[in-house]
């Protein structure tokens, strides 16, 4: 793979919370609320709950600002899925850009941008773990501390969401 690929991930698993700030930003000015749909909450919490699953395996080296793990972990949910939090990652962009209604097209730029960023992020991560042994690891509830800031996060996109439906924000 070339290093320069391998570097951008890097820097982009670096500052991979920053960077969703500013398309947050523009998804709350473009958002246009509509009628209240069950379909997003649905999709947020699927995604909520993929990261909880995954978490519970590989604790807080998924908050790191590197990669800093020493194996690659290969039951659970890391057994159907290679990067399960990045998949709740997905469902919970997915579901916040379903939730604001954006015009169509700030819709798929924002899942576009999504998958270009996270793509680069696994295409570095991958290069990263593939000499690393395998291990299998277990569940531990104190391992989803770190989900804690997801959920904290969802609540105030919540919130910031019910503003924008009050025109409170708007």
């Amino acid at each position: 793979m070339h290093r320069a690929i391998i570097n951008l991930g890097r820097l982009l698993f670096r500052y991979r919370t920053v960077i969703a700030v500013p398309f947050f930003i523009l998804l709350v000015i473009f958002s246009r609320p509509g009628y209240i749909n069950i379909i997003p909450y649905f999709i947020i919490f699927t995604g909520s709950i993929i990261r909880f699953w995954a978490a519970g395996y590989i604790g807080k080296k998924a908050r790191a600002t590197n990669f800093s793990t020493g194996c690659r972990i290969v039951n659970a949910p890391y057994r159907y899925l290679k990067h399960p939090l990045y998949v709740g990652n997905f469902f919970l962009v997915l579901g916040v850009v379903l939730l604001f209604n954006p015009g169509i097209w700030f819709g798929v730029l924002v899942m576009v941008v999504f998958l270009f960023v996270y793509t680069l992020i696994i295409m570095s991560e991958s290069n990263y773990l593939k000499d690393l042994p395998e291990t299998k690891a277990h569940f531990e509830l104190v391992n989803c501390r770190g989900e804690i800031s997801t959920i904290i996060v969802v609540i105030v996109v919540l919130l910031i969401h019910y503003l924008v439906v009050k025109n409170i924000l708007t």
